[in-house]
């Protein structure tokens, strides 16, 4: 019976998403078919997957949702499994067809909405991402343009590690190597990322500065030194991390130990450069929202004290980690430790002030809250004090999210 009922679901489904993709070039028959795809067709297999959790869901010795063993032992069922796959052809013809409208609303050409259907047809989450990389496209591409009008040599510079990252995650995906428990791309990576967002935030905010100020000396020291620490520091990342080798702490030989002061000789010169910046805003940025202004001056100064602050203690002591297990639980993503003290917690507060306060001092200047300088004041003491409580709870060897080991 499972059987038949999981062909009698294929049946359906497959010409439902072939109907979708069509329907842009069916004329009248659009509006039906997006009524069958989107409501009556979700409708009717949602029907059927209840009817089937009812009945067969006290069959699953030990079956639930707590926990993966759980999942599996619930999923042994036939009547169960089937019951997903119906659960699974519902959403993604559901998703589908919203993909669908709201492209149309949007003015996306039908031909560029086919691969996103049909990557929601065979990887569901991975169709509904493609759609809305696709849906944000243009106005991505009107913030490159800005930012090229702000600061062209650090958007470039930014745009270049940001693309660079693609041939990079491919070798991620590729490369099985692992170093420190971690793949040997994942700092290459995060370093990308990272000196990217500092180039590009950098160029937003030299573009607020009067237009005289625009190619003064110091803005181009400060693009310099952006530039220049930035591809020192993410080239001998990348090119240990293809060589399977560590780029920090790394005193194998007089080479990589000369090469990682230099690195941090190099980060420390890439914080530096906020402070200048800040000066520039302090001074000339007039012209700016009071309480924008401010945000991005402490943002700057913040980015600074705590981004090289941090960064010297993790070098003062080894390390980020303090009492974590060896090879113990790290959080996905960040990598930072899940069963002790992580200096990188405060770092990664530290350096994202430059983006963070800003963002908060334009919400407060656009939404015209009173009093704005004196809650930008309240926002970066709050933030402070995020950093100073992730420094003591590093330093405690407490982690920020405990997964156990």
């Amino acid at each position: 019976m499972f059987d038949s009922l999981f062909s009698a679901g294929s049946t359906i489904a497959l010409p439902a998403w072939a109907a979708l993709g069509a329907a842009p070039w069916l004329g009248r028959a659009k509006p039906a078919i997006w009524a069958a795809t989107g409501i009556v067709i979700p409708v009717g297999l949602g029907l059927a997957y209840w009817w089937l959790m009812a009945t067969y869901w006290s069959s699953a010795a030990g079956g639930g949702y707590d926990s993966l063993s759980a999942v599996h032992a619930l999923f042994q069922h036939p009547g169960l499994l089937t019951a997903g796959w119906f659960h699974y052809l519902a959403f993604d013809l559901f998703v589908g067809t919203w993909i669908a409208r709201e492209g149309e609303r949007a003015g996306i050409a039908p031909l560029l909405l086919i691969p996103c259907l049909a990557l929601t047809f065979l990887f569901g989450p991975v169709g509904l991402l493609a759609f809305l990389a696709l849906r944000v496209a243009p106005a991505c591409a009107r913030l490159a343009r800005e930012l090229h009008r702000r600061q062209p040599q650090l958007a470039m510079f930014g745009g270049l590690l940001l693309a660079i990252m693609v041939p990079a995650l491919a070798a991620s995906a590729l490369d099985p190597r692992t170093l420190n428990g971690a793949g040997v791309w994942v700092k290459p990576l995060k370093f990308m990322a990272s000196v990217s967002l500092y180039a590009l935030t950098t160029a937003w905010l030299l573009g607020d500065l009067p237009r005289e100020r625009r190619g003064s000396a110091a803005e181009r020291a400060i693009v310099a030194v952006v530039i220049a620490t930035g591809l020192f520091e993410v080239g001998y990342i990348t090119l240990q991390g293809a060589l399977g080798q560590a780029s920090h702490f790394n005193n194998d030989s007089t080479f990589h130990a000369v090469m990682y002061v230099l690195m941090g000789v190099g980060a420390l010169s890439l914080n530096a450069t906020a402070l200048p910046l800040a000066w520039q805003m302090a001074r000339h940025g007039g012209a700016l929202p009071p309480a924008y202004r401010l945000a991005a001056v402490l943002g700057l100064v913040l980015t600074f004290v705590a981004g090289a602050g941090a960064g010297m203690a993790i070098s003062q002591h080894q390390g980020p980690t303090i009492g974590a297990l060896a090879g113990g639980a790290v959080l996905p993503l960040l990598g930072w430790s899940a069963t002790g003290g992580d200096l990188r917690v405060a770092h990664f507060l530290g350096v994202h002030a430059q983006q963070v306060l800003p963002i908060a001092g334009a919400l407060i200047a656009m939404w015209r809250i009173p009093l704005g300088r004196a809650a930008v004041w309240l926002v970066a003491a709050g933030y402070a004090a995020a950093i100073l409580c992730a420094f003591r709870m590093a330093h405690a060897g407490v982690p920020l999210v405990s997964l156990g080991a």
